[in-house]
């Protein structure tokens, strides 16, 4: 998975792609993510940190990870087709 070159994010959690004209905001919990993707971290990895971080089980985890993942792709933030390839 890799975002986009048209996509800015900034450290506040405002996200713009210059593609599309969107925007929106990111809750620091998205934000976090978002950037350990930008960072170009694998599943696995991003995994492991959030559940040493936060009190979750790996399943809720999962399910927030891939939805969280349609959602940039539908708003053109990644590259990524199916974010069950991410995996």
């Amino acid at each position: 998975m890799k975002i986009t070159d048209e996509v800015r994010i900034s450290d506040n959690g405002f996200v713009f792609n210059s593609k599309t004209g969107d925007s929106f905001n990111l809750n620091p919990t998205g934000l976090e993510l978002i950037k350990l993707i930008a960072e170009g971290k694998d599943f696995n990895a991003i995994r492991d940190i959030f559940l040493a971080r936060y009190d979750m089980e790996e399943l809720r985890f999962e399910k927030d990870f891939y939805e969280f993942c349609a959602l940039i792709k539908h708003h053109q933030i990644t590259t990524v087709e199916n974010p069950l390839d991410f995996k």
